[in-house]
């Protein structure tokens, strides 16, 4: 048997083990940045992650502190009667921030955990976008923001839809256009039924978003501003829960914001079929068991 090779057969092997080991560095070099790519990633999500915690600790704790303090000064009658009323209105404001940033987080995770059932109902759509507003009429006050309702369908529409994911999707929303607003800015809620279909604007006069946090603002844990010197407070799940409550009800969310001119969110929201039996269930304002008052009754 002849085993000696040509000088072209040689030069052929020679080839062929050449390129084999290009395609397996190339591949190796391919592999490598992957895992460089997915260790960036990794260590992204645990800088996010710090800061969420460290971000939620403040948002917690510095509601819960300012009650404990207002309400020992209540109860050890270190205040004039006078001032019993501007000091509820502080309790109370800062109860309900904290009831806000719990139930975004308790949400959050349920929505994670894939138990955020629906409980449609019928709900009276004016009804809950104003309740949704008055809700934050402390700090709409506070910063001398100009807020206003249009409402371009019946006053008593009913619309079926899960209330309190409804509620809590304005909230987030209508909460952002008062945070990241200036004294004495505007911020309008105007609202369509059209097919089924509820359409809801809201617009603020405020910071405005650049176009590269545009397709940020839905991650979670994101925040434009960072660090413990933000002007802007937060824990950045609010616009994350909106887009995640909307896929739930059929739903979906866009901006048109420029940066330092404010920005415009359109939500759109389809009617949905209530559960079997549950056709005469009614939410007046989307969440009766956390904003139950009538307006005359509120303390602001």
């Amino acid at each position: 048997m002849n085993t000696k090779l040509t000088d072209q057969e040689l030069l052929n092997e020679l080839k062929r083990r050449f390129d084999q080991n290009t395609v397996i560095l190339a591949e190796q070099k391919s592999l490598i940045t992957q895992l460089n790519e997915v260790n960036e990633k990794l260590l992204a999500s645990e800088k996010l992650k710090s800061n969420f915690l460290s971000n939620i600790r403040n948002e917690i704790n510095n509601p819960i502190a300012a009650v404990l303090e207002l309400s020992k000064n209540i109860t050890e009658g270190n205040m004039e009667a006078s001032s019993m009323q501007k000091f509820a209105k502080l309790i109370y404001s800062e109860a309900f921030d904290l009831d806000f940033q719990l139930r975004n987080i308790f949400l959050s995770a349920e929505i994670e955990a894939g138990e955020a059932p629906l409980s449609v109902i019928s709900v009276n759509i004016s009804s809950l976008l104003k309740n949704c507003l008055d809700s934050f009429k402390a700090k709409i006050d506070k910063k001398e923001i100009k807020a206003s309702f249009i409402n371009h369908m019946k006053e008593d529409q009913i619309f079926k839809t899960d209330s309190e994911k409804l509620h809590l999707i304005f909230s987030n929303v209508i909460g952002n256009a008062v945070q990241f607003n200036e004294n004495g800015g505007s911020v309008t809620v105007e609202s369509w039924l059209e097919d089924n279909v509820l359409k809801v604007e809201i617009s603020d006069s405020g910071i405005g978003i650049s176009e590269e946090n545009v397709t940020k603002i839905y991650d979670r844990f994101h925040q434009i501003e960072e660090g413990s010197t933000k002007t802007y407070g937060g824990h950045g799940l609010g616009l994350s829960i909106t887009k995640a409550l909307l896929e739930i009800l059929n739903g979906s969310i866009t901006v048109e914001s420029t940066l330092g001119k404010g920005s415009k969110f359109t939500i759109l929201v389809n009617q949905m079929e209530a559960a079997e039996g549950d056709d005469d269930t009614f939410s007046s304002d989307g969440n009766d068991f956390l904003f139950d008052q009538d307006e005359d009754d509120m303390l602001f």
